[in-house]
């Protein structure tokens, strides 16, 4: 069996965690957390490893969290992680964390001819041939006290993190691609746009927003940015305090008294006093806002033009990716195929989109582009990947 972790439950405890990790350098980390009923995800538990030292974390027996917060913020401490997106999340709405120097084995993996989404067990039985005993998977890491289990478990989602981060960077070095994985991690985790959370941006995930005219697009900027505020307030998710339909339906409507409100399908009678006077204000604000800037329409003949040019484009793509042997995901979805052939018809700059730019355009962008001019073909090979791409 596994050596049992230390538990911390006390501010000197954190600040032994922290000093010890501050004089390596480096860290393991991961989190155990709940994010079914609140707007940030609830942490309950934060795993920690330095060298052969694991320390458990407990929040919910009186261990503070803001100087990990501190910690994860500290580029002169790397942070070893595995698919870290949730941990960090957390760590931003609660204490306004901004991640620096994460590397993450997942995306990691993926630049190394393994998948880029695959679990940490799995990542670990075909990197070192460690096979874990997990069966906490499903936890309610709220209860207390933690089983010995439970405790091993977490444990367990550290303890190998810096052999597997070693293999990893030497994979990477023989291919030429540590650059590659350390601005993908950086672009997912260490920018101000990961962490989410900002109401000035709340607009933008809210769903069927496109048929509305452009004073109502303003108004929505608003009335999103109240029910993110108001969903942080609360600590419950956004969708609880306003559903998306009725955000655009508020929109549309641009209410101007609480009759008016009432008046909106889906409204209901949950708002009271204080919110229905600040979601009146934010329509009013929204009213004076200059509208964002309108969705993208692309005319007819360049949409056809990149329909035609996808069907190739496509198996191109998947092409390079298995010659690489890198994972497609981390490359492009379609969505970013599309867009970045629609900017290449119409001779737009490409340096701002992900194609267009870095890795992705050595690999890809570039060959994308002579496709759009006609100087590249398909052909067919005898044999895997059965097709090839060859000069016109």
């Amino acid at each position: 069996m596994s050596e049992m972790p230390r538990m911390v439950t006390d501010a000197a405890g954190v600040d032994e965690v922290t000093a010890a990790a501050r004089q390596a350098g480096t860290c393991t980390l991961d989190t155990e957390f709940l994010w079914e009923k609140t707007y940030a995800p609830q942490l309950c538990l934060v795993q920690v490893g330095v060298g052969d030292e694991i320390w458990l974390i407990d929040p919910l027996a009186g261990a503070p969290l803001e100087p990990l917060g501190e910690l994860i913020a500290d580029p002169a401490v790397e942070k070893l992680m595995h698919a870290p997106s949730a941990d960090l999340i957390a760590f931003g709405l609660h204490f306004g964390t901004l991640p620096a120097n994460v590397f993450d084995t997942q995306i990691a993996a993926g630049f190394v001819g393994l998948t880029a989404s695959a679990s940490l067990d799995r990542l670990l039985e075909a990197v070192l041939k460690v096979r874990l005993d997990h069966n906490e998977t499903f936890s309610d890491w709220s209860r207390r006290p933690l089983k010995e289990t439970q405790m091993l478990y977490g444990a367990d989602d550290v303890r190998y993190l810096a052999p597997l981060v070693a293999a990893l960077r030497t994979s990477l070095a023989q291919r030429g691609r540590s650059e590659w994985a350390a601005a993908e991690i950086t672009r997912r985790f260490c920018s101000a746009d990961s962490a989410g959370g900002d109401p000035e941006r709340a607009w933008r995930k809210v769903q069927r927003r496109g048929r509305l005219s452009p004073q109502a697009q303003a108004v929505l900027v608003d009335v999103a940015a109240w029910r993110e505020t108001s969903a942080r307030r609360r600590d419950q998710p956004a969708g609880w305090v306003m559903k998306d339909p009725t955000v655009v339906e508020v929109a549309r409507a641009m209410p101007r008294s609480a009759n008016d409100l009432q008046q909106i399908r889906g409204m209901g009678k949950s708002l009271g006093e204080r919110d229905t006077a600040e979601l009146l204000a934010a329509v009013a604000n929204g009213l004076t806002r200059t509208p964002p800037p309108a969705e993208r329409s692309v005319p007819q003949r360049i949409a056809k033009q990149v329909e035609a040019v996808a069907t190739l484009a496509v198996p191109m793509a998947r092409i390079r990716c298995i010659d690489a042997d890198l994972a497609p995901e981390l490359v492009a979805n379609r969505a970013d195929l599309d867009r970045f052939l629609e900017a290449v018809v119409a001779d737009e700059d490409l340096s701002t989109l992900p194609l267009g730019q870095g890795w992705r355009k050595e690999l890809l962008g570039d060959d994308l582009i002579r496709l759009v001019a006609g100087k590249v073909s398909l052909s067919l090979n005898q044999s895997a990947p059965f097709l090839r791409i060859e000069d016109r």
